[in-house]
């Protein structure tokens, strides 16, 4: 990413982790227009409003040519997702969670059925989401997707690791689902995060769900709707042989569940 000094300065960087970026053209330049987007995402949700926010955007710092904010967004179950957002009148827009965030949390599981989910394409997620906020409900541009060759990935703490793989599973009733993998050695990994959802439907309970990883709760046990996330710590982790994770459901067989791991990682140079 090439930025101005200003926008540098302007970005909080040292509080940034995993992050979608986009630069906007318009009529032959990178541009856009800050005023229309602060009017959309600051104003109330309308009547019929299909985008995905929640509610109006929350205010984190702003400038004459740029705005911070934090953005709530529609996840599986009427759960909500929060994302950063950043965007210039230079056309950068970039959406990123929170240093120190599990950069498995940008999972959009929206489209999955609350009751009966089957993990298809786990390309959509809530950076891309944040980034369409702006383009297409904002300023009511056509909406980039997931194979938009523009549309880049950084972490803004792990600036050597150029790229991440994603697994998930799911289930709707009681049982786990395991998934075994090994790590080449010639990858240099960054970080291991993993997300689970619970969904509840029109269910009075959600079911019971955790996260294991090498046989170990990574995420213990939660008995309600929502999204929790956790990071392993790479301190005690053994990049070589084989490895598990699984998601373990339990105890009800109402409402479903879903699981994430995501390991952010570089080509070793060595």
């Amino acid at each position: 990413m090439q930025t101005t000094e200003e926008q540098e300065l302007a970005f909080p960087a040292d509080s940034a982790g995993f992050s979608a970026y986009y630069r906007l053209m318009d009529e032959g330049s990178f541009s856009l227009d800050k005023g229309t987007v602060d009017g959309y995402i600051f104003s109330p949700i309308s009547a019929g409003d299909t985008g995905v926010r929640t509610s109006p955007a929350t205010l984190v710092s702003i400038g004459d040519n740029y705005t911070v904010a934090r953005v709530s967004l529609e996840n599986i179950d009427d759960i909500v997702s929060t994302v950063n957002l950043y965007y210039d009148d230079e056309g950068w827009i970039i959406a990123f969670l929170p240093n120190g965030t599990a950069s498995s949390q940008i999972w959009q599981a929206r489209k999955e059925d609350v009751e009966n989910p089957r993990v298809t394409d786990i390309a959509l997620t809530t950076l891309l989401d944040t980034l369409n906020v702006v383009i297409s409900e904002a300023l009511e541009k056509t909406a980039i997707e997931a194979d938009e060759p523009d549309l880049g990935y950084y972490h803004w703490q792990f600036p050597t690791a150029d790229n991440f793989l994603m697994m998930a599973v799911s289930r709707q009733n009681e049982g786990e689902y395991p998934v075994q993998f090994s790590i080449p050695q010639s990858l240099d990994v960054s970080e291991i995060s993993a997300t689970l959802w619970i969904s509840q439907g029109v269910n009075v309970d959600a079911p019971c769900a955790r996260i294991e990883f090498d046989e170990a709760d990574l995420i213990a046990k939660q008995c309600e709707k929502g999204i929790f996330s956790s990071i392993v710590d790479l301190s005690d982790f053994e990049s070589e042989g084989a490895h598990s994770w699984k998601l373990v459901q339990s105890e009800r067989n109402e409402g479903a569940s879903g699981g994430l791991l995501m390991i952010v990682y570089s080509e070793s140079s060595s």
